[in-house]
């Protein structure tokens, strides 16, 4: 490094030396006695040219690796990191400037390449949260929104992103949340329900970003879509409530026919066989209704699977019809099967099928006055089969067809607890019929009977 700056303060040094001597020596020619011999004259201008000479190769030779450092310094302003100085030849402090130039270029190309792909990545991964998220800076100006947060939480748009965010939102809870993390510097939890959603529900959380440099650098705020949960949590309680009222009215006449009996009702044969039968039909309605919950849940068990194989249809549907005949014919109701010869088979769960047919038709026979008509039947429907029960009974009203499939609903609570429905039946065809990868409907009127269809694929 000294041999290098020692080359280049020569450089400098005969860079300026030169027009001195050049000077000097035009000066000490006129000064002199015999100034005016020609070949005094000549041999002077030549040395003169030659100083010259030596002064522009030597400003050559030192402005050219500064033009070129002038011009890779002017690239990389632009951010073309890629350029580079060719100077690995000089031994000097350009040289050693030139190589240190490349080594900065390469080393900030590299940070921004590294920049470039964490940021390719944090994108990426903001855009695939299912999660809304709000980036603020201190003064609370729009700083970044992802997708969720422009389509599904509010209807944003990137034009957003530099406003206020009392601008762009118009909710007094989750202003009030943004507000008080600013303030207080705080993260912040809240379960809120927007303006303009409403049935939607968000756990949004509010947290601090750190800056290694600054400090805190601004706020980001997630919000997460626990509508469903909320649906869930919703359906848990009503389902526990709804067992547990199903279970409390058989067990309250139950205990109540017991405590009869004990108190002298065994006296009485007569009186304590009706009670008897009193308590056996509850037994028999708690018994339906454990039974069904025990179906249900494990329909709904990931663990439980189908057993397909093949099932002859017209012996399926007779298989059901014949359990539930007698039933049918001690209200003198006329039970039709329409099954085309060319039906033979079809995949599926036997058990569980047999079972969605024996709900269907209990249904009819149970909401079917006496003397109603009913009609089991089945036809083909590419690439499947559709099966129908159609009734002339008491109809459903159009406003709760929507939800006849839930659990535990009733359309006429006190009829159906008088039938011994459980209010899972319909439940439970749902659930299997889905399982085999189809689909159930209803058609109905009020006062003129309904039509139960369900298509197996």
């Amino acid at each position: 490094m000294m041999r290098g700056g020692s080359r280049l303060r020569w450089k400098f040094l005969f860079l300026y030396l030169i027009p001195v001597f050049s000077g000097l020596w035009i000066a000490g020619f006129f000064m002199s006695p015999d100034s005016g011999s020609f070949w005094r004259i000549l041999f002077s201008f030549l040395i003169v040219a030659a100083f010259l000479i030596l002064n522009l190769g030597i400003s050559q030779m030192l402005m050219r690796p500064l033009g070129e450092i002038a011009e890779a310094v002017k690239r990389f302003t632009q951010g073309f990191f890629n350029w580079r100085i060719h100077l690995q030849h000089k031994k000097d402090e350009l040289g050693e400037l030139g190589s240190n130039l490349n080594l900065m270029a390469e080393a900030i190309q590299e940070k921004i390449l590294w920049l470039s792909k964490n940021l390719a990545e944090s994108q990426a991964l903001l855009a695939s949260m299912e999660e809304g998220v709000l980036v603020l800076d201190l003064k609370g100006r729009v700083q970044k929104i992802n997708e969720a947060m422009e389509t599904h939480v509010f209807s944003l748009s990137p034009a957003d992103e530099g406003k206020h965010y009392l601008e762009v939102f118009r909710d007094p809870e989750l202003n009030d949340l943004i507000q008080a993390t600013l303030a207080s510097k705080q993260g912040q939890r809240r379960s809120l329900s927007l303006l303009g959603q409403p049935g939607r529900f968000y756990h949004v959380q509010s947290s601090l970003i750190q800056d290694p440099g600054s400090g805190v650098g601004g706020v980001i705020v997630v919000f997460h879509d626990v509508t469903d949960l909320k649906r869930l949590e919703r359906v848990r309680q009503e389902f526990v409530a709804n067992v547990s009222h199903e279970l409390r009215t058989p067990l309250t006449a139950i205990k109540g026919y017991v405590e009869a009996l004990l108190d002298g009702g065994l006296g009485n044969s007569a009186q304590a066989e009706q009670f008897l039968k009193v308590i056996d039909r509850h037994a028999s309605r708690m018994d339906k209704i454990v039974s069904d919950l025990l179906l249900l849940a494990e329909l709904e068990s990931p663990d439980w699977s189908l057993q397909k194989e093949a099932i002859p249809i017209p012996e399926l549907i007779r298989s059901a019809v014949d359990a539930l005949r007698p039933m049918a014919e001690s209200k003198r109701q006329t039970l039709q099967l329409r099954i085309p010869p060319e039906l033979t088979s079809i995949m599926g769960d036997g058990q569980k099928i047999h079972q969605v047919i024996l709900n269907l038709l209990h249904n009819a026979i149970n909401y079917t006055p006496e003397g109603g008509q009913i009609s089991i039947e089945a036809r083909a429907d590419p690439p499947g089969v559709e099966f129908s029960i159609s009734d002339t009974g008491i109809g459903i009203p159009a406003e709760d067809l929507h939800r006849i499939f839930e659990r535990f609903y009733r359309v006429d609570k006190g009829r159906s607890r008088e039938l011994g429905g459980t209010g899972l039946g319909l439940s439970i065809v749902k659930h299997i019929v889905e399982a085999h990868g189809g689909r159930v409907s209803v058609l109905s009127k009020l006062g003129q009977g309904s039509r139960f269809s369900f298509f197996l694929p």
